[in-house]
């Protein structure tokens, strides 16, 4: 089946290839930040961004684990790059729908589609998902949440595809 990558999965796709990564083992939160000059701060507070004089910080929770900032990193880098205004002062209703696109930004930037598609998933759900988890560097409730979307994408693809069939018959 081919698989019909959404703008957002195109989008980062295309900005991991302009800085050359294209494998999970180059991933890494530090070289992203410093690729796209962004300052990332580790404080105990709850991670944040900000501009400052022009220039874009992340605030890292130093409490977390390493793969809990990874998260919180992919989730303040949607802001970064995709939001703009103060969510202080924004309406509400605004505010949940910019956290509700880098909640699901967080999901495929952690975990990209095109090198998912690369993989040879077991059929075992859980190994999958400790292959996932292991793999990308992140919780393993994290890897079930990102699987789960995957597979509910193809279904929907598989079901799109079968539903067009019967109609042109």
């Amino acid at each position: 089946m081919t698989y019909t990558y959404s703008h957002l999965e195109d989008w980062i796709e295309n900005f991991y290839r302009e800085i050359d990564i294209t494998i999970p083992e180059q991933i890494n939160f530090e070289y992203i930040a410093e690729m796209l000059g962004i300052r990332v701060y580790f404080k105990p507070v709850p991670s944040f961004s900000f501009k400052y004089f022009g220039k874009y910080r992340i605030v890292l929770d130093e409490r977390k684990n390493r793969k809990e900032q990874w998260n919180d990193f992919a989730h303040e880098l949607c802001h970064v790059l995709k939001h703009y205004g103060n969510q202080f002062i924004m309406n509400k209703m605004f505010r949940q729908l910019q956290e509700f696109q880098a909640n699901n930004f967080m999901f495929h930037f952690c975990i990209p589609t095109f090198m998912l598609l690369k993989m040879a998933l077991p059929q075992l759900e859980s190994e999958a998902i400790k292959l996932i988890g292991d793999t990308f560097n992140v919780t393993y409730p994290f890897a079930a949440k990102r699987l789960e979307m995957y597979k509910r994408k193809q279904f929907s693809l598989l079901l799109n595809k079968t539903i067009t069939k019967q109609i042109c018959i």
